[in-house]
């Protein structure tokens, strides 16, 4: 199943045109970010106040960052050969300073 699912994914058009399959882990070269779903607030964790308020500059935005926070943290090997934009560099270089004042 793996094997059908990995060939199966390169058949243009197959997984539809809404793009969401080319934001999968790996894709890009970076992990992830984080997805939540509703209630908003579900035991006393919230929903980030960005993916509310339904600007999809900003959420994509968002998305892109906690992609790259979450890869720095748990694979930042992949960040030596993912296809960086001047904006990820920059935030790249935020989270440097973050954890270098802690």
């Amino acid at each position: 199943m793996v094997v059908i699912d990995a060939v199966m994914r390169h058949v243009p058009g197959l997984l539809g045109s809404d793009g969401a399959h080319e934001r999968d882990s790996h894709a890009d070269g970076l992990l992830e970010g984080a997805h939540y779903t509703r209630p908003a607030v579900y035991q006393g964790l919230g929903v980030p106040e960005v993916l509310q308020d339904g600007n999809h500059a900003h959420i994509e935005r968002w998305r892109r960052q906690e992609a790259l926070r979450r890869t720095w943290n748990h694979r930042p090997d992949l960040l030596l050969t993912a296809p960086l934009t001047e904006d990820d560099r920059y935030y790249l270089a935020v989270l440097a300073e973050e954890m270098a004042a802690r």
